[in-house]
């Protein structure tokens, strides 16, 4: 019998129905304002109406779109090797702190391959994106240089960082092209994922538009990243805001099957509230994880996969705040079924860690212990070997039972916490630090092939002539 699962239902069937209805309202009567001359052309060989500047989707276009993506639930190493496959119930997941000094300061490109080899050296970190944006480099070349480090860094399954404008897309889709056998293979079996943000409230600039066609083009599976702040962006109420989310999620998806069919999306949901004393997004009160939990319900309901943030905090410290936030924001997406957690390493305040990264490692852990359940039949019922230890001395830590359900995970055994009374300065984050320089010294990731890492030379060389001359 296969272990029962802990499933969290934020919101009855009815209340799914209302949001769906209303993003579809949305679309037919408000519009989305598109600034991209041949994207509108393409949505008005849909069936869409363009009127004082909007566009206006109709529901059977939406439909149409529905029918013309495919669930992106494939994600490949980037030698184009199976790396792992949503749907079987398991969940996935700017500046640094200094790892030596614990001061805030900004990002390097080597932060950004150093992050990658650590985060591939976490046994439960199973897809990496760049998580810095380098400021040593120029600011057109950020997306493919960071791209690169992170190629070089890992063979786990990766994904871009979001991308804002079209120009970058060659670049990216050839690096990883280079990796998996070139850009044919890549079609067939793609090894990246990329991402473009849609900009809240229903606003689609043009290089936005662009970007989402380049991806759908390049064959590339595409996540569409809205991100509404409740009471700035989108409505202050959740029920707004998810309805606001979901039609601009699939006013992406309309774009990116009308520039090819068939392209392979994933739902994303990337809700935050508003600071009402400071009017900035924040990232750790519990609307970030109830939103993603409802918006795992929306995504499946289309029989698409969701990634949802749940590695979220406000805090600009490792501290108690940084805990409770971090594990109610993960957890409560994870117990609805969200098949990609993101935000692993970065803290609060646009801040990322490499202590950060190896406890949020331990708290992944931690709950795909709590999600996995419990398995009931007759050996875990145990019966038998209640029969025969409760009339007995009564301790079951000798049993042959007891060893062999500790070995298949019966009890979730930590790496990190602490679990005695320890020294001063022996604490989780004083281990995670440890760990991490431990993992940056030890760990090492396979050098890419000779021919791929001239190729991926050329690519950097090419777009550094070409970006910063254009």
């Amino acid at each position: 019998m296969n272990a029962d699962r802990f499933v969290l239902t934020c919101l009855p069937e009815e209340a799914l129905v209302r949001i769906e209805a209303t993003a579809y309202r949305l679309l037919e009567e408000l519009g989305i304002s598109l600034e991209h001359e041949r994207a509108r052309e393409m949505l008005h060989g849909l069936g869409c109406r363009i009127e004082a500047g909007r566009t206006h989707i109709p529901p059977e276009v939406v439909s149409w779109a529905l029918t013309n993506v495919t669930p992106g639930r494939e994600f490949l190493r980037p030698d184009g090797t199976p790396g792992f496959r949503l749907g079987d119930g398991q969940v996935r997941q700017p500046d640094t702190l200094d790892l030596a000094t614990g001061q805030r300061r900004r990002a390097t490109l080597q932060d950004v391959a150093d992050m990658t080899r650590l985060l591939d050296a976490l046994p439960n970190v199973d897809q990496i994106t760049p998580l810095f944006s380098p400021q040593d480099v120029p600011p057109e070349l950020l997306f493919v240089m960071a791209t690169a480090a992170m190629m070089r860094n890992t063979r786990k399954p990766v994904s871009a960082a979001a991308l804002d404008k079209p120009d970058d897309v060659p670049y990216v889709v050839e690096m990883a092209a280079a990796c998996c056998g070139g850009i044919e293979a890549f079609r067939r079996n793609p090894n990246m994922t990329l991402s473009v943000s849609p900009v809240s409230p229903l606003k689609f600039p043009k290089d936005v538009t662009g970007a989402i066609l380049a991806v759908a083009e390049s064959g590339a599976p595409f996540h569409s990243l809205p991100a509404p702040s409740l009471g700035a962006t989108g409505p202050v109420t959740m029920a707004g805001a998810l309805a606001q989310q979901h039609a601009e999620v699939l006013a992406s998806f309309v774009l990116a099957a009308a520039a090819r069919p068939g392209v392979p999306v994933v739902y994303c949901s990337r809700i935050s509230p508003i600071d009402l004393r400071t009017a900035i997004s924040v990232w750790g009160g519990p609307e970030v994880g109830t939103s993603g939990a409802c918006a795992a319900q929306l995504a499946h309901r289309l029989g698409l996969p969701c990634d949802s943030y749940g590695f979220s905090t406000t805090s600009p410290r490792v501290d108690a705040q940084f805990a409770y936030e971090r594990l109610a924001n993960g957890l409560v997406p994870a117990l609805a079924g969200v098949d990609i957690l993101s935000g692993v390493g970065m803290g609060g305040g646009l801040v990322g860690g490499f202590e950060i990264a190896v406890i949020d490692d331990e708290v992944i852990s931690l709950i795909k212990q709590i999600v996995s359940g419990y398995t009931v039949d007759d050996t875990t019922l145990a019966y038998d070997i209640m029969a025969k230890v409760i009339p007995g001395d009564g301790v079951y830590l000798a049993e042959k039972h007891t060893a062999q359900h500790i070995r298949r995970g019966a009890l979730w055994i930590p790496g990190l916490s602490v679990r005695a009374a320890t020294e001063p300065g022996d604490d989780v984050v004083s281990r995670a630090r440890i760990r991490a320089k431990e993992l940056l010294t030890s760990h090492r990731v396979e050098p890419l092939p000779e021919a791929v890492e001239r190729h991926i030379e050329e690519i950097v060389d090419r777009a550094r002539r070409e970006l910063l001359t254009g």
